[in-house]
């Protein structure tokens, strides 16, 4: 997977290549009313922001695998009905949706100035998780990955935002648009340790006595809650780099190191056709849960778990009242995570399916 506010900075000299000259101009076309109030910023709200997004598609589809960043226009009209289109690059990103998706996820980067006065104002770059490909099943593997980000704010105060689209892809050859596909935006690393005051852990590798002992506790638990295993804080798939899935932030305390997890498309709660556990891990199939926090931590493990179950109503209502799940696989959602508190609240069960398979 790819990873959330990532480090090279390619697209971002395109970005500064292709938009020299507006630098310090808003677009005719976007600008704001003189006086007008400013909008929120763009994870404030969770309501779906209707885009349109103009690039040419098929060119940056024939070069999904060299992430070549193509020259877009991101448009949407505002609450007072004012119009805005904003220049951009969108480039494709990912790993494994990359290898799966007939249209990948996507990378939105913005010049400064080209935002100002907008709802993306102060964005630089974005995350955007896409419909994958055509058909209702794969629409709703997302509105799931999108509860399960929605669920971790619950769990964690550090924690990604996100933020539901509803996408047009016009064509900027032709002008031709489709119908309107579910995406959403991920927050980036730089804007969630601007508004918690940490900041970025750039270690190659961690050990478990890094870690903040209760949010460990509280990431691993979430994990095992959506039935996730596609994740990673010790260490990263190249050695100059960590994690996998996983940022990690820090306060001036080296032992107070924070993990904060994204990509969950592997997630048993989703359970997308593709998605299959590491070939490693004793459990075949996503749907499988398996407890990957650190006995080093068990200590934290009852307090922890008393916030799962304290949360229980209000991660049900996130579901519940998710307009965008069909009916039926609603039903399979809740009862995937009924599995999971099935365990939490015994202590028989929680002793053997937690306590005790911590890693050492």
């Amino acid at each position: 997977m790819g990873k959330v506010g990532g480090r090279g900075f390619t697209g971002g000299r395109l970005v500064r290549r292709t938009q020299a000259g507006l630098l310090g101009v808003l677009l005719a076309a976007g600008c704001i009313a003189a006086g007008a109030a400013a909008p929120p910023p763009l994870f404030e709200s969770g309501e779906t922001l209707q885009l349109t997004i103009e690039a040419p598609w098929s060119a940056v589809l024939a070069s999904r695998n060299t992430k070549q960043a193509h020259a877009a226009v991101v448009g949407y009209v505002d609450a007072s009905g004012q119009s805005h289109r904003i220049e951009a690059t969108v480039e494709t990103r990912g790993v494994t949706r990359l290898r799966e998706c007939r249209f990948p996820p996507l990378r939105l980067r913005f010049a400064r100035a080209a935002t100002a006065g907008t709802v993306f104002e102060r964005q630089r770059s974005l995350k955007m998780v896409t419909h994958c490909a055509a058909g209702a099943k794969y629409e709703q593997y997302y509105v799931q990955e999108l509860l399960a980000y929605r669920i971790y704010q619950l769990v964690a105060e550090h924690a990604f935002r996100v933020r539901p689209l509803a996408v047009r892809y016009v064509d900027a050859k032709d002008g031709k648009a489709g119908e309107a596909r579910f995406a959403f935006l991920i927050e980036d690393l730089r804007e969630l340790t601007r508004r918690t005051g940490y900041r970025e852990a750039r270690e190659a590798r961690f050990s478990a006595k890094d870690f903040d002992a209760q949010a460990m506790t509280r990431f691993a638990l979430f994990q095992y809650l959506i039935g996730n295993t596609d994740w990673e804080v010790l260490a990263g798939p190249q050695d100059d780099e960590c994690c996998h899935n996983v940022r990690v932030i820090g306060a001036d305390d080296p032992h107070v190191r924070i993990a904060v997890p994204y990509d969950f498309d592997s997630a048993g709660m989703v359970d997308a056709a593709y998605a299959a556990p590491h070939e490693r891990l004793p459990i075949r199939r996503v749907t499988q849960r398996l407890f990957r926090g650190f006995c080093r931590h068990n200590a934290a493990l009852p307090a922890a778990r008393r916030e799962l179950l304290e949360l229980r109503t209000a991660i049900f209502e996130l579901v519940r009242n998710e307009p965008r799940l069909d009916a039926s696989r609603r039903r399979v959602l809740e009862r995937f995570l009924e599995g999971a508190y099935t365990v939490l609240d015994s202590d028989s069960l929680f002793a053997r399916e937690i306590s005790a398979k911590c890693r050492r």
